[in-house]
C-alpha cells in the first residue's frame, strides 16, 4: 500500500483506542472550554480555539480522514450539547477546521518539527473560511475580509498561543522518541 492510501487508514499512529480517545477528547474539550467561567465579551471558544487543538493533535498522531472527521464533527456535537458555535456559524467553522487540517497536515509532513504549524495553519484556514464566505452569502457575517481575518487573529490570540505550546510539546516529544536508543 502506497503513502497516498496510508493517509486514510483509521489511525496510522496511534492506534484504534488512541484514535477513539482523540475523538472524545475532540468533542468533549471544546465543551469544557464552553462552560468554563469566562468574562470576556465572546465564548471562550472564540478566545481560545479548543477545536484547532484536537484537530492538530489530529494531524500528528493520526491520518487525514481520522483528522477530517474531529474537524468536521466536532462544531456538530459541540452546537448539539452547548449551543456553540452559533448555528449560523457551523459551515464557516466547519469549513475553517478543514482548512486547517489540510494547511496543518501540509506544515507537518513538509517540516515534521518546525514549531509554528500549528499557530500558522491558522491564517490559510482562515483565509478559506472567509474566501468561501464571499461565495457563499449563507456564511457570510457582514464584515470585510480584512476585518474578519484582523478580528480573528486579535481575538484568538490566547488561543493561537496555545497551538504554539501544543505544537511545541509534540515536536519536543518526537524530539524525545526519535533520540530514545532502547537503553
Amino acid at each position: 500500500m502506497g503513502p497516498p492510501a496510508r493517509l486514510f487508514l483509521p489511525s496510522h499512529r496511534i492506534g484504534w483506542g488512541g484514535a477513539a480517545g482523540l475523538l472524545v477528547a475532540a468533542w468533549l474539550l471544546p465543551f469544557l472550554v464552553h462552560l468554563m467561567p469566562w468574562a470576556g465579551p465572546r465564548p471562550a471558544g472564540v478566545s481560545l480555539l479548543p477545536a484547532f487543538w484536537t484537530a492538530f493533535v489530529a494531524v500528528n498522531f493520526c491520518d487525514l480522514g481520522l483528522a477530517f472527521l474531529v474537524a468536521l464533527a466536532m462544531p456538530a456535537v459541540s452546537l448539539c450539547v452547548t449551543g456553540l458555535p452559533a448555528a449560523q456559524w457551523l459551515g464557516s467553522m466547519s469549513v475553517e477546521l478543514v482548512g486547517y487540517v489540510l494547511a496543518a497536515s501540509w506544515l507537518v509532513r513538509r517540516w515534521p518539527r518546525f514549531w509554528l504549524s500549528a499557530p500558522l495553519a491558522y491564517l490559510p484556514a482562515k483565509l478559506l473560511a472567509i474566501a468561501v464566505g464571499l461565495a457563499v452569502p449563507a456564511l457570510r457575517d457582514g464584515r470585510s475580509p480584512w476585518a474578519h481575518l484582523v478580528d480573528a487573529v486579535s481575538n484568538g490570540f490566547p488561543g493561537l498561543m496555545v497551538l504554539l505550546l501544543i505544537n511545541l510539546a509534540l515536536v519536543r516529544l518526537d524530539d524525545d522518541a526519535t533520540d530514545w536508543d532502547g537503553d
